[in-house]
């Protein structure tokens, strides 16, 4: 009895700890999970200049994501050369965008609107 209730818990344990059993038993780390602990790692600090949105690519047209409050900080992953934006945090017009994690969302935000704290 006490073995059909400890097999249960051990799998929803390592689920928790974001490890998953494979096929052989043995829990292995999910590739996303790592990606991401790799990210932050390797993090640069930025932070926001003024509200805003966090975008699914780097496009104005894209969908947004979430917001990323003014004076906030979230994590550079890399810069990236995308749609241009016009009347953003300041700056007429310009075309260059971050590919960031803000809490845990990874998205793009305009470049002009974050700075590197």
């Amino acid at each position: 009895m006490k073995k059909l209730l400890i097999a249960p818990l051990a799998v929803a344990a390592l689920a928790l700890a974001g490890l998953v059993p494979s096929a052989s038993g043995a829990a292995t780390a999910r590739s996303d999970d790592m990606t991401t602990v790799a990210a932050t790692a390797k993090c640069k600090s930025l932070t926001a200049l003024s509200n805003v949105n966090v975008r699914k690519s780097a496009s104005t047209k894209s969908t947004i994501l979430r917001l990323w409050y003014k004076g906030t900080k979230g994590c550079d992953i890399k810069g990236v050369d995308g749609g241009s934006y016009k009347n953003a945090c300041g700056i007429k017009s310009y075309h260059y965008w971050r590919k960031v994690n803000y809490r845990g969302t990874v998205g793009y935000v305009p470049n002009v609107c974050v700075k590197y704290s």
